[in-house]
């Protein structure tokens, strides 16, 4: 006894459309074996460029044995050893709330609780240099939206300023 299976829309599909069903399917897993390609090929170009950095500008030890600093890497900014975070984003994390467990939570597997902690304490043993480039930071962003409100506006005022089409010359409002 033969069991029906069932198909889309009740029909049984010819040799052609399973053939056709099959090529969409081959060509699916291409388009995702590409685009998982092209996704790695960009994380070796960023892995590569930043060995370039880390040749052309050996990370500065500091006195905490996490931080390091490294010439053209986050305006040369403390930041977390092999991670990249900076002291600064750890320090404006916990102002908004975030507890160093958390912390290491959302970076989790590269940061580490220890490294949290060594931040903080680079903080605390840099109260001055960190809140500058706090202030720096700030100034950037309200400079940015400044500039992102400008722009807005003078969209706004140009596309004010086109005439709307006429349906002059069209037949039948097509």
């Amino acid at each position: 006894m033969r069991v029906k299976q069932p198909y889309p829309y009740g029909k049984i599909p010819t040799t052609k459309q399973a053939a056709f069903v099959g090529n969409l399917t081959k060509m699916a897993k291409k388009t995702d074996l590409f685009s998982e390609l092209n996704s790695l090929r960009a994380e070796v170009r960023i892995l590569k460029e930043q060995v370039a950095t880390y040749t052309a500008h050996p990370p500065m030890p500091t006195d905490h044995p996490h931080i390091v600093r490294i010439k053209g890497v986050q305006g040369g900014e403390p930041i977390v050893r092999d991670v990249g975070v900076t002291v600064r984003g750890i320090v404006e994390m916990t102002r908004m709330g975030d507890t160093p467990q958390q912390i290491a939570d959302a970076y989790e597997p590269y940061l580490s609780l220890a490294q949290v902690y060594d931040a903080l304490s680079y903080y605390h043993d840099h109260p001055g240099e960190i809140e500058e480039y706090i202030r720096q930071h700030e100034a950037a962003g309200k400079e940015a939206m400044k500039l992102s409100r400008e722009f807005l506006q003078r969209l706004k005022r140009n596309r004010k300023r086109r005439a709307p089409r006429s349906s002059k010359g069209r037949k039948n409002g097509k």
